[in-house]
């Protein structure tokens, strides 16, 4: 049995030994973190878990590689985010969060009727303006604005510079503001 306070390197070290068992304190500790990662990207319960599950395989069949000292999550965030990225070019489409689970979220909510209805329309018009960003933008977003990863961390991700990082937050935020006017527009 692994204690669950016990160091990522120190799991991967034994992984990499050859104990198998020791990559499941891993799993436990990072599951949540990476889905909610997924969620994110892939607006779809279903999908995010799949991606969740396939980046720890694929992890778990590439420990040799991983170099201990770094970090686990990021690494593991990595291999998510290019596997989510190459799942929606390749299925080229947005999946909207379902307006059940929007409802759902805000019924259990407490609060002003007026303000649950307002959130819900943000909401809507987030993901409906996220759905019409290209792929690394939507990615960029996520990863800073909802997961609040760093520009550095961000790089290591998608093993971009910082700078790109930068530029392709810039770029996103202002094609982000340019369909919010667009669909404004579009509702009078």
């Amino acid at each position: 049995m692994y204690n669950s306070v016990e160091n990522d390197d120190v799991l991967i070290e034994r992984v990499q030994g050859g104990d198998c068992e020791a990559y499941n304190p891993l799993v436990e500790r990072y599951k949540l973190p990476l889905y909610k990662v997924m969620y994110r990207m892939m607006h779809n319960r279903d999908d995010a878990e799949d991606m969740v599950e396939e980046a720890f395989i694929k992890a778990y069949k590439a420990i040799k590689r991983f170099e201990r000292g770094r970090s686990f999550f990021s690494w593991l965030c990595r291999i998510a985010v290019n596997n989510a990225i190459n799942y929606l070019k390749k299925e080229r489409r947005g999946n909207a969060e379902s307006i059940e689970d929007v409802k759902y979220r805000l019924a259990a909510r407490s609060g002003n009727p007026v303000e649950m209805t307002r959130q819900k329309m943000l909401k809507e018009r987030i993901t409906a303006a996220m759905e019409h960003l290209p792929s690394e933008y939507r990615t960029i977003l996520v990863l800073r604005v909802e997961e609040e990863f760093s520009y550095d961390e961000i790089s290591k991700i998608l093993k971009i510079p910082r700078g790109t990082v930068m530029s392709r937050l810039a770029r996103a935020r202002e094609k982000l503001r340019t369909l919010f006017k667009e669909m404004e527009v579009n509702r009078t």
